[in-house]
């Protein structure tokens, strides 16, 4: 080869190697088969009238047996919808606007993408503000800690079978400490959502690696 013309590939490799990158964080989760089911599985959870679209005023609809449940106050249900605005909105679920599940996945990968480079910086992500104000809600006594019977409640606003509370709480009580910390409910809610294969070797769970579309 001519002389320049080795380091004019190196450099065109090196532009091709960020251009790949790039392509790969921002199309990481979307590309991911654990991911794609876990948010699929979230929209036909909050598409309670089943139209095949979801709003954020249906999505703010189905936080509301939280009061009956947990017994949560009207200052603590206003900071979850704000937190709900705050992070949906960045899904593209804004007032008055209908989004299908094709919108929806990508929506959240495009969020989930600012999300993880939020984490990596050890910025406060989007994320974190529903996770802050979901635990203010579970949080009955308002001592900071989570326990089994406040579990219960939270799972039965969500429509879960509250014997289930006591698997559900041994899972993200990491520390055996016998209650849930704040910072454990948004590691486990940020990891349900972003880190779906790490969420489920944490459980035990085995990740076939290369499932990617």
């Amino acid at each position: 080869l001519r002389p320049g013309v080795d380091s004019l590939l190196v450099i065109m490799g090196s532009m091709i190697a960020r251009i790949r990158s790039r392509y790969k964080v921002k199309n990481r989760l979307i590309r991911s088969i654990y991911w794609k089911k876990k948010m699929k599985e979230i929209f036909y959870v909050e598409d309670v009238n089943r139209d095949g679209y979801l709003t954020i005023e249906e999505l703010i609809k189905n936080t509301k047996p939280l009061q009956k449940y947990c017994n949560a106050p009207p200052e603590k249900m206003a900071n979850l919808e704000k937190a709900y605005h705050l992070f949906w909105g960045e899904v593209g679920l804004r007032p008055g606007k209908k989004v299908n599940k094709k919108m929806f996945l990508s929506g959240l990968n495009r969020l989930g993408r600012k999300e993880l480079e939020r984490e990596q910086a050890g910025k406060a992500t989007l994320h974190s503000h529903i996770a802050n104000a979901l635990f203010d809600i579970i949080d009955q006594n308002n001592n900071n800690k989570l326990q089994k019977e406040e579990i219960a409640n939270w799972m039965g606003a969500a429509g879960l079978d509250q014997s289930e509370a006591e698997r559900l709480f041994d899972e993200a009580d990491h520390l055996k400490k016998g209650y849930i910390s704040r910072e454990e409910l948004i590691e486990t809610e940020f990891c349900s959502f972003f880190h779906p294969e790490k969420c489920m070797q944490k459980l035990g769970m085995t990740v076939v690696k290369g499932l990617w579309l």
